[in-house]
């Protein structure tokens, strides 16, 4: 069985390192993408892949640079964005959620925090297949599993289930992720 990561999460401090891997906050991105984001996006979460790198042998994802996490709330499902900087990025965007509008959506930061999962283990996650496949078809396969009860960050509390990111054919292609929630 293939290993998943799964992910803590703890509220940020007044003080924290803005380049951490964490849920919601002020994204720390490069500056050159500063004029690419809708006021519909919603910032997910930042992944400092080195951070990942000695949880993931299989290399399914990249151990440097970032990975980052948006939604497009004004679609229905929401509309994924995952981008990948290989860098470090040198721009914090404060107030990045302060925006958006028709959803209740996290300022806070939650940072990250990494351990050994198995592939389906319910929670919050990185890899893997969704927790409770129960489906004919093989499960596809997981970038994020989502899932509001197990932390107190306040995003989609009314979904009993889980929010997926989930890969398209190829695993190095972020254009093909697409956002499915299964409700319990």
């Amino acid at each position: 069985m293939r290993k998943a990561i799964g992910i803590h999460v703890t509220k940020a401090r007044d003080t924290y390192d803005l380049g951490a891997s964490k849920f919601f906050g002020a994204p720390t991105i490069p500056g050159n993408w500063l004029d690419t984001f809708g006021e519909d996006e919603l910032f997910l979460c930042q992944i400092r892949c080195r951070d990942i790198a000695a949880l993931d042998p299989e290399q399914q994802l990249p151990h440097t640079g970032y990975l980052y996490l948006f939604l497009n709330v004004n679609h229905s499902p929401y509309q994924p964005r995952v981008r990948y900087f290989d860098g470090e990025p040198d721009t914090v965007v404060d107030g990045f959620n302060d925006e958006v509008e028709g959803i209740a959506c996290p300022t806070d930061a939650w940072l990250m925090s990494f351990s050994e999962a198995e592939e389906d283990a319910e929670g919050l996650r990185l890899l893997g297949i969704p927790a409770d496949w129960s489906y004919a078809e093989p499960a596809p396969a997981v970038l994020l599993q989502y899932d509001p009860l197990a932390s107190d960050m306040g995003f989609l509390d009314s979904l009993d289930g889980y929010g997926y990111f989930l890969f398209g054919a190829r695993k190095d292609d972020w254009t093909g992720i697409c956002y499915r929630e299964e409700r319990s």
